[in-house]
């Protein structure tokens, strides 16, 4: 798919435009072979995982955003975008434990079974607490480059309802 995103890769990221690119999809540019293009690693999957072994940190993919003026009508929404979100990721860790479903990917079972070796059962944790780490470096990489004119304290970053949500 020739979309705009990848014509902008295309345009900018190999003849060197732009520096790098962080993105969890493997650049186009690279996998199509662009000379200017390569990994910042050289085995991107270990450094991963050596990283998060040391800090405990795994940058988070997306979040969930809802303008307070909508919290304030409806006070019960975070909540239940917040279960219905859990309930969901429940049930695709169900669905990768049946693994036929992924039986076309050869090695997706000893992926899974090894992250969840590294990582936990619940690799990918929602809420605030067990992100905690993440949210603190994110928080001190945004201000160290200059992103944030202030360290910005995770509290500060959702709403007062939501920092006790937790998962059942």
């Amino acid at each position: 798919m020739d979309g705009p995103f990848h014509r902008a890769e295309i345009v900018l990221l190999s003849p060197g435009d732009v520096d790098a690119l962080f993105h969890a999809v493997e650049s186009r540019a690279f996998a199509e072979g662009h000379p200017n293009v390569k990994r910042l690693f050289d085995d991107p999957r270990t450094t991963e995982r050596a990283y998060f072994k040391k800090t405990g940190v795994f940058p988070i993919m997306h979040a969930v955003a809802i303008r307070n003026d909508v919290i304030n009508t409806h006070p019960w929404l975070p909540e239940a975008v917040f279960s219905a979100y859990s309930r969901s990721k429940q049930m695709e860790y169900k669905a990768m434990q049946n693994r036929w479903i992924f039986g076309t990917l050869p090695w997706f079972g000893q992926e899974f079974d090894e992250t969840r070796e590294v990582m936990g059962e619940n690799f990918w944790p929602y809420g605030i607490e067990p992100n905690m780490k993440t949210l603190n470096a994110l928080s001190q990489y945004s201000y160290d480059q200059g992103l944030a004119k202030k360290r910005l304290q995770v509290e500060d970053l959702f709403d007062a309802s939501t920092i006790g949500f937790t998962e059942s």
